[in-house]
């Protein structure tokens, strides 16, 4: 374990696997059941679709969606 700053929101946290603090690693995970979610009802969805349905930006579905 060693101290680090989030990468999500700068705080600073103990790492232990995660480069993310527990409040945004939290947020990450119902970000990414949002998208999953949308794309399973929406199969043929594009990445405008995503982002004009969800609300996130483009560079955050690009994020949540690895590309």
């Amino acid at each position: 374990m060693s101290l680090s700053n989030c990468q999500g929101c700068g705080v600073l946290h103990i790492q232990q696997k995660n480069v993310l603090c527990n409040d945004c690693l939290k947020q990450y995970i119902e970000e990414t059941h949002i998208i999953k979610d949308f794309l399973y009802n929406h199969p043929h969805a594009n990445v405008m679709d995503l982002v004009n349905e969800t609300g996130f930006s483009l560079k955050k579905v690009k994020e949540l969606v690895n590309w």
